[in-house]
């Protein structure tokens, strides 16, 4: 009898278990134009190349803190919003790579000296099935996390600085 106990209680749990996957909302927080895309490649090694992600919003005032993170062909990054002479931008910055700059990581036999090391950044698992010309937008609302997709992302010819 205890048996079965255990395994209603065990069904029961993993029925109404947490979901991994994240939640859309149909409406965004915001009016938002076309989204466009744009790779980028620094002119030396140190400074490494990456994807920078640009949404225009049409609204007259927007708080900078407004959007969270953005999703992105397999990449998560910070969202900044930018006042500039055209509106409000939503950029994020996906960075491929850096170089063989210098490393900030101190390896020394007297563990006194590694003190200042930083511990490395777990990559966070990518939430979404995206296409190419998608991403997904996270940002809070009434005390709790929302994602809200954004389609139709025109991708510009690649940047390459000297």
């Amino acid at each position: 009898m205890r048996t079965f106990t255990y395994m209603i209680l065990a069904l029961s749990l993993s029925i109404t278990g947490c979901t991994s996957q994240k939640k859309l909302v149909a409406e965004p927080p915001v009016t938002m134009g076309t989204a466009t895309c744009q790779a980028w490649a620094g002119g030396r090694a140190e400074t490494g190349s990456g994807m920078l992600l640009e949404i225009p919003i049409e609204e007259t005032t927007v708080s900078e803190s407004l959007f969270d993170k953005a999703y992105f062909r397999g990449k998560i990054a910070e969202v900044t919003v930018e006042s500039t002479e055209n509106g409000w931008v939503a950029k994020a910055n996906f960075m491929n790579s850096k170089g063989m700059g210098k490393s900030d990581m101190v390896m020394d036999a007297d563990p006194k000296n590694e003190v200042g090391n930083k511990p490395p950044q777990l990559a966070e698992k990518f939430p979404f099935e995206l296409e190419n010309d998608q991403c997904v937008l996270s940002f809070m609302q009434d005390g709790s996390t929302k994602y809200f997709k954004v389609t139709g992302i025109k991708e510009k010819k690649p940047l390459f600085y000297k």
